[in-house]
């Protein structure tokens, strides 16, 4: 057999991905497989920063309390401290491949604050953190010798063999989006990398890559998942009405801007003595709360009292932004609403990456490693991404250093991929009916005969899927909605199995499901 031309396969190129490529390649040949070009990940969309404790008035301990506590008792204590710990080396080391953030006065690192955090700790470059991180990171992985890049790749399924040491996994079968060719690619081990699921809701602020493909990939293989119950909704997304998505980051609120009613008066305090910077859970259910007692399609940020220019200078994509939709941020109120945002849960890993599957590593949002809990704190996320990546990277070159195999050497496949006009639009149908049943049925609010009702409808909508595949073959389109439904069930088993409400996890008595059945979940938004 011929030895694999790679020794890791890392699928997803955001900032967990390209951290463990960069860290694994000193010692080995990775590559790098992308749904689509290099630069779009949810990464690149992330404009908060990232948490660190940096300040001498700061201590690890407060970050860990404060992670703990957003995660309402169910984070993994050890997970935490390790990566608040490492928090400080992982900014020098992005540092390093040129990631300039902004300065103080001082000349010191310019420290943000976020909700949930008791001290400012968020280490930004203005309001454009994660696509000037990423930029980083490409630029880095472009120039590395031993690292090789191919975009437009989607992964299919994970290959696997079972021994006397249990399943393992040996590389990742891949459609190329061009040609439409399957090709199975093997490797010493492969990296999931491939972040989130936000699209299994109906409004998100995750881009249309979003499908969570990895996360899928691995539970069909036997992978053990976790948490996936707990997904974290941002409760500021800016409300339009041609459909576009954008993100008003929760730095702005630790910058002073308050969550207001349409006639401008304070609400925050009523839900949580942190006001507008509460955690993030508590900030969307009662942004929900309000929009539904009001009937009101959105709900405002009030930036007015600021100083001038503070906004601009700061956070000049979010300025920039509403300008473009004539919003005057110095005189105007912000429309905004809350959207799914950010998966707490996901396939379980240690603290090296390693899985429950032998040679499977699951890092950044397709993970699960516990440091989130039941609600991810803040900032916590880019800080996950690159603290778990290079763990995962250390572990994995010993691995190969220590035990390598040569994994059977596999051929390239043809995809049928039969499409004719009205196939598109019965996926794009099934996909719309799925998301829409998430939001209602397994958001922000949830209950036990809501979630029932779309755990039966998920099984409808899943057969008409595997039908439509039997005549169409392996399309991106097919493949995304099947990846989808794989995770709404995952959620919506894991949402009834939890009968209690904890963190970005909200169910509600029966007498209160019948009031929001009568009443909406929300009122409808235009929105991707």
């Amino acid at each position: 057999m011929k030895a694999p031309d790679f020794d890791f396969v890392v699928l997803g190129s955001g900032i967990a991905g390209l951290s463990f490529a960069l860290q694994a390649a000193a010692h080995s040949c990775v590559l790098v497989l992308c749904k689509s070009s290099l630069s779009e990940t949810n990464t690149a969309y992330a404009q908060g920063g990232i948490a660190a404790v940096l300040d001498p008035t700061d201590s690890f301990e407060q970050h860990v309390q404060d992670t703990l506590e957003a995660g309402a008792g169910l984070c993994k204590e050890m997970a935490v401290r390790y990566m608040v710990q490492e928090a400080p080396a992982a900014i020098e080391w992005l540092q390093g491949i040129a990631v300039h953030f902004d300065e103080a006065a001082s000349g010191d690192i310019a420290l943000g604050l976020e909700g949930g955090h008791s001290h400012h700790r968020i280490v930004h470059v203005k309001d454009h953190t994660g696509r000037s991180t990423q930029q980083a990171l490409e630029e880095a992985v472009r120039r590395h010798p031993n690292i090789s890049v191919q975009e437009f790749q989607m992964g299919i399924e994970l290959l696997t063999d079972t021994s006397n040491a249990g399943t393992f996994c040996y590389g990742v079968q891949v459609l190329d989006l061009h040609t439409q060719e399957i090709r199975s690619i093997p490797a010493q081990a492969v990296v999931l990398a491939t972040g989130g699921s936000g699209q299994v809701y109906q409004y998100t602020t995750n881009p249309g890559i979003a499908t969570g493909d990895g996360l899928a990939m691995a539970a069909r293989a036997g992978a053990e998942v976790q948490n996936m119950e707990f997904f974290q909704f941002h409760p500021t997304s800016l409300y339009q009405t041609n459909g576009e998505v954008f993100l008003i980051s929760e730095a702005l609120r630790g910058a002073g801007a308050e969550l207001v009613l349409p006639d401008g008066s304070h609400f925050m305090h009523q839900y949580h003595p942190l006001g507008s910077l509460a955690p993030r859970d508590v900030v969307a259910r009662a942004v929900l709360t309000e929009m539904q007692r009001l009937n009101s399609p959105c709900l405002y940020l009030d930036v007015r009292h600021l100083p001038p220019g503070k906004v601009q200078q700061e956070f000049p994509s979010i300025y920039h932004k509403c300008s473009t939709i004539d919003i005057d941020v110095t005189s105007q109120l912000i429309p905004v609403v809350p959207a799914a945002h950010y998966q707490c849960g996901g396939v379980r890993a240690d603290l090296h990456g390693r899985t429950s599957l032998n040679r499977l590593y699951a890092i950044g949002e397709a993970a699960c490693t516990g440091v989130h809990g039941a609600n991810r704190l803040a900032s916590n996320s880019l800080l996950e991404g690159v603290v778990f990546a290079q763990s995962a990277a250390e572990q994995a070159v010993r691995l190969l250093e220590q035990s390598p195999f040569i994994p059977a050497f596999a051929i390239a496949e043809n995809s049928p991929a039969y499409w004719w006009p009205g196939m598109q639009a019965e996926v794009f149908q099934c996909r719309a009916r799925m998301q829409r049943l998430m939001w209602e049925q397994a958001g922000i609010v949830r209950s036990v005969s809501g979630l029932m009702r779309c755990e039966a409808q998920l099984k409808v909508l899943q057969q008409k899927v595997k039908y439509i595949t039997s005549l169409t073959g392996i399309k991106q389109e097919v493949q995304e909605l099947q990846n989808l439904l794989t995770v709404a069930e995952l959620i919506t088993k894991a949402a009834l199995a939890r009968r209690e409400s904890v963190g970005g996890h909200f169910i509600v008595e029966a007498q209160t499901d019948r009031l929001l059945s009568e009443n909406s979940m929300i009122p409808q938004v235009a929105r991707k």
